[in-house]
């Protein structure tokens, strides 16, 4: 199953360390409007998108896994204390880290914008927690990604307007910069790309698989 989530229809939500916002594009389980907010521990995966306009910690999540992909700005340095640094710019985009490190953040040239993917780990010896490293791709006219079986993903459109679809025969869905296309978990699959602009599309490909919970 596709499911396409459009920017103006994301959730404003405070970080958890209280230090700033983030735009909530989906998460599982699903929050329920009529709730109390859910803590992190709630669910099972979360995609966000959030500016970050000054130097400072990211919150901390244990028993998660994230990945991390700069989606407007120049520069974003990330030190993870005890695991060494990482920058990520317009030619290295993305990261992947363990949600227990301490993470801080700098933006030496500016404001900067990241999308944000957090997956629970699991326990037990056979969580099956998978978190595939971000894939960044540029379409001039047309392309293509599989989407390996049994993960769940998510396509989220950095720059430009692109057409996508599972088959020829299927109805494209169109998705213009920051829209994002949810893909549930299943058998393999190929995504087709088709750029609606004279200049070139750029979109983020993320996947994933939440850890179960066992004494195994």
């Amino acid at each position: 199953m596709a499911l396409v989530r459009k920017y103006g229809t994301y959730r404003r939500m405070p970080w958890r360390n209280g230090r700033g916002f983030t735009l909530e594009i989906a998460r599982e389980p699903a929050r329920e409007p009529a709730r109390e907010p859910a803590k992190a521990e709630d669910f099972a995966w979360r995609l966000s998108l959030a500016d970050i306009d000054r130097n400072g910690d990211f919150s901390a999540y244990p028993g998660y896994r994230r990945a991390l992909v700069l989606v407007a700005g120049e520069r974003l340095r990330l030190r993870f204390r005890g695991h060494g640094n990482r920058t990520l710019d317009p030619a290295h985009r993305g990261a992947r880290f363990e949600g227990d490190w301490e993470t801080h953040c700098a933006i030496p040239r500016g404001r900067c914008t990241d999308l944000s993917l957090i997956v629970h780990k699991g326990s037990g010896i056979r969580s099956g927690s998978v978190v595939r490293a971000p894939k960044v791709m540029r379409v001039s006219s047309a392309g293509r990604t599989v989407l390996a079986a049994h993960l769940q993903g998510a396509l989220f459109v950095i720059a430009g307007s692109v057409a996508v679809s599972e088959s020829t025969r299927a109805r494209p869905h169109i998705l213009r910069a920051r829209d994002t296309l949810l893909l549930s978990a299943g058998r393999p699959r190929t995504l087709r790309f088709r750029n609606l602009e004279t200049s070139s599309a750029q979109l983020v490909v993320l996947s994933w698989r939440p850890g179960r919970d066992g004494r195994k």
